[in-house]
């Protein structure tokens, strides 16, 4: 590590001394009459190089700064929208204290709004921020997160989730048309760099033409604009590559675009964990298709259909091997209809391997249990979305959608559990083929300037049909379930849940003035669930043991009714935006089981108010307040046990009520292009009421949990923080995240508050050498305490990191990534590892070809360490990851 650490320290000061000659040159520009011009683009162009070397971008006073070389001769040029470009050459001296003034004439013609566009580096129009991207990229970007990632305010995670100022990206459309239904990671890990010409950022983005004046939407969505040369052309790259062991990937993405159509295909295969699409994206994806409650305040749970499934990545799992197809159109064949949908098919074949130290909260006499585990997940699965829409004028628009989902998956493991003196081998497998169509009907009318009429209604269908085998050398439950067979033991659970979900809500919106509107709006939702499950054993004979004792089975219809009025005012005063809601509810829930029938009715009014206040265009500061009700589905009501694991069994609850959550939201930010400075945070807090919790009751190491309303309030409290400087060819970066949340259960019958509190805090400094090195370096820190009534662990994880690519020779690119990690644990022994990863990458300039050597896991690290928290458990892992592979690819550029 010092050896590491001095390389480092020697790269830092050499970029410092390349900087050390750089003056500050300071200007302002105004119009004729005086007026300052804010959001004025301001460049420099190297006379010599005839290349872009400082831009800026100017602020409220019309003031704008550039760090450039000393005795360089630059072309400064400044634009703006309805002016005259300004050009001048100049020489800098020392750094100027009084700002060099320059004075925009207007272009009466306003025939040159569409090449100035063109030309300016960032353009900030309403609630559109352009970015052009050649100005912000360095030359070495591969995919379009590699672009992102150089744009102020933007951050890229490692799954291809956007943010940007601190808020997530709910949508990427290229060349404005949604990319497999807006999904960020396709997009940012698929798109090619060399076809963005600009990225658009669009704040509060709505996709309904009539409801633009009324738009409440807080979204933010991503538009890639294409380069002229990439369109009505076909554009992407193939690769194919191999290595010693049999490794292999294979991999297309190949882009189509033109006015009327658009056409993207992503396929590949690979067994060194490129992961294109998970089992996560699967259970992830849900077609754009969302509840309209949800807006009322009101929260009906349906459980998902990825029962029991790990969901294997490459930083956890040993072996990953997948298949994905997936394919997206977008057909406008007039200027009334449209057309799109996607396809996506994926296969799997996942092994995970793990050690877990598990500690029992409110066990104090009990040893801790080592458990080892093997685990491997089979998958096919599918996507399918079909959508079209009718907009015959500006006022009206008619759409449907079309999604459906079905899977055929497959989870075995292979457990050993140490608990003081007793060993238990023990083999499970989890077998569903979930499925669920849901169809979306929407309309929209503006007849004129002031109202506006929306009707949305939509039935969703979904079948899951789990099934577990479980064999032990111990008898399972045997308090509980009456086997008679002898070690092994094998027991299955059969389970089928059928939901059918209608909803409908119908809006009206009165545009009362400027800053005055209001909206009404009266919904339905209706479901259905029926759940059913039984227990057997199956003997040495190959017979079967069925278990009829009632305690054991479940045969459940479940209903669920809302019926809601709402009334929402949004007024705006100077720089204040405030938006009050009332939600009433009625409510009328119904289940019947065993020939008992349970349920209740009631009546809710659940408020809400957002207030915005803008202190200026992207500096703002946002509070919400709401109160949610929200509902538990079949799977907590049903009380016949359900076997969750090899020590649990669930049982429900059919008198369960809903939750009350009370939720305060605030969230600041300030983006400012005149120094590159951002800084964006945020804090909730929410205290919930009735929670659902578990009653737990523990035999040694088996438990059976039953859900209650607890009566004391549960909260968490959570926040986030950023900062981001930018300046010449640095870049500073740190990121905050905390969380402490209080909860409360009842375990062996005694009243638990559990205490969790997770921080992580993560700097970087990024920078450009010779525009041939590019170096990334940072920290990385977490702090997780979980705290139960009479028990307690700390966890750490310190981790440094660099990332370092070189260009050498003509046409050779080195690229290395390494991190060193730290875990401490109170509990259990502490350990550290590292992870290196390399390529060598050769194209020649101008060239469709590239040849890539890559090296993963040089350090040929075997695990990593992980701690998580439940309400009675505290568990810290190590999971076995991918051993050392080297692999030799070939890429063609389409």
């Amino acid at each position: 590590m010092n050896r590491f650490s001095l390389i480092l320290v020697a790269l830092v000061c050499l970029c410092f001394t390349a900087n050390a000659q750089k003056v500050t040159f300071n200007g302002e520009v105004r119009d004729s009459l005086g007026t300052p011009l804010q959001f004025a683009n301001v460049l420099a162009i190297d006379t010599v190089k005839n290349t872009m070397a400082a831009f800026g971008v100017t602020n409220q006073q019309g003031r704008f700064k550039l760090s450039l070389d000393r005795g360089t001769t630059y072309r400064l040029k400044v634009s703006f929208i309805g002016f005259l470009p300004f050009e001048r050459v100049f020489t800098p001296g020392e750094s100027n204290d009084i700002p060099y003034g320059i004075v925009l004439s207007s272009d009466v013609t306003q025939l040159g709004d569409v090449e100035v566009v063109s030309e300016m580096p960032v353009l900030i129009q309403g609630d559109t921020i352009t970015y052009k991207a050649d100005v912000f990229t360095q030359g070495n970007e591969r995919k379009l997160e590699d672009v992102l990632e150089d744009l102020p305010g933007f951050e890229v995670d490692e799954d291809g989730g956007v943010k940007i100022q601190g808020k997530d990206v709910s949508k990427v459309l290229v060349d404005g048309k949604e990319f497999f239904e807006g999904d960020t990671k396709l997009a940012t890990k698929n798109l090619p760099a060399n076809v963005v010409d600009k990225v658009q950022v669009l704040q509060n983005y709505n996709n309904v033409g009539p409801l633009s004046g009324v738009n409440n939407s807080e979204q933010i969505a991503l538009n890639i604009q294409l380069k002229e040369d990439k369109k009505n052309i076909v554009f992407g790259d193939i690769s194919a590559g191999a290595g010693p062991e049999e490794r292999y990937k294979a991999k297309a993405n190949t882009f189509y675009y033109n006015p009327k159509t658009n056409l993207n295909l992503i396929a590949g295969l690979n067994n060194v964990g490129e992961l294109t699409f998970t089992m996560r994206d699967y259970f992830r994806f849900t077609g754009g298709l969302g509840s309209f409650a949800r807006g009322a305040g009101s929260s009906f749970q349906v459980s998902s259909n990825n029962l029991g499934i790990p969901m294997a990545e490459r930083n956890n799992a040993r072996d990953l091997k997948n298949i994905v197809g997936a394919f997206n159109y977008n057909l406008t064949p007039t200027n009334k209809w449209s057309f799109s949908g996607f396809a996506i098919g994926s296969k799997v074949d996942n092994t995970l391997g793990s050690v877990q130290q598990r500690t029992y909260i409110l066990q104090p006499n009990s040893d801790q249990e080592t458990l080892s585990s093997t685990q491997r997940v089979n998958s096919t699965s599918g996507l399918f979305k079909f959508a079209g829409k009718f907009t015959p004028n500006p006022s009206l628009q008619i759409d449907y959608s079309a999604f459906g989902r079905l899977s055929d998956i497959s989870n075995s493991d292979a457990q050993t559990s140490v608990f003081g003196a007793l060993t238990n081998d023990i083999s499970g497998l989890r077998n569903q083929k979930p499925r669920s169509v849901e169809q979306q009907l929407r309309g929209f009318y503006a007849p004129n300037e002031r109202d506006v009429f929306s009707f949305e209604a939509s039935y969703q269908y979904q079948n899951q049909d789990p099934s577990y085998n479980l064999v032990t050398t111990g008898q399972p439950f045997a308090s509980i379930i009456p086997m008679t067979a002898s070690s092994p033991y094998d027991l299955t659970q059969l389970r089928d849940v059928t939901t059918k979900k209608q909803e409908a809500v119908l809006n009206y919106y009165r545009i009362l003035n400027k800053t005055n509107h209001i909206n009404f709006k009266v919904g339905n939702t209706y479901s259905t669930q029926t759940l059913t499950s039984n227990m057997f054993e199956r003997l040495s004979d190959l017979s079967t043991n069925q278990f009829s004792d009632p305690t054991l089975v479940n045969l459940v219809d479940y209903t669920y009714q809302n019926y809601y009025l709402g009334l929402l005012y949004k007024t705006k005063l100077g720089k204040l935006v405030l938006t009050p809601a009332l939600n009433l509810h009625y409510y009328d829930i119904a289940n019947e089981q065993n020939g008992v029938e349970e349920g209740f009715d009631k009546t809710l009014l659940l408020p809400s108010v957002n207030a915005k206040y803008t202190f200026r265009s992207s500096h703002s500061l946002t509070l919400d307040y709401r109160v949610t009700a929200e509902f538990t589905d079949v799977a907590n009501i049903a009380e016949g046990l359900l076997v969750r694991g090899y020590n649990t069994l669930f049982g429900g609850n059919a008198n369960l009520q809903n939750s009350l959550y009370h939720s305060v939201q605030l969230n600041y930010f300030n983006f400012n292009m005149y120094n590159f400075f951002n800084v964006y945070g945020g804090l909730t807090y929410s205290k919930r009421f009735d929670d659902i919790t578990n009653i737990v009751s523990f035999n040694n190491l088996e438990r059976v949990n039953s859900p209650i309303n607890i009566n004391t309030a549960n909260e968490v409290l959570s926040g986030f923080a950023s900062t981001d400087k930018r300046f010449d060819a640095w870049r500073f970066n740190f990121r905050a995240n905390w969380s402490k949340s209080i909860s409360n259960n009842i375990i062996s019958d005694t009243p638990n508050e559990n205490t969790s509190f997770l921080q992580s805090y993560r700097a970087t400094i990024s920078t450009t050498l010779f525009k041939s090195l590019f170096l990334d370096l940072g920290y990385d820190v977490s702090f997780n305490t979980y705290e139960g009534r009479n028990v307690s662990s700390q966890f750490e994880n310190h981790k440094p990191f660099a990332s370092l690519s070189k260009k050498f020779l003509k046409g050779f690119e080195l690229e290395v990534e390494y991190e060193y990690n730290s875990y401490i644990s109170s509990g259990s022994n502490s350990s550290t590892y590292d992870l290196l990863d390399a390529n060598l990458t050769y194209r020649q300039d101008g060239s469709p070809w590239e040849f890539k050597i890559e090296g993963m896991n040089l350090m040929n690290t075997t695990g990593i360490r992980r701690d998580s928290f439940s309400e009675s458990l505290i568990s810290t892992f190590e999971y076995f990851i991918q051993k050392r592979y080297w692999l030799f690819s070939v890429m063609y550029d389409l």
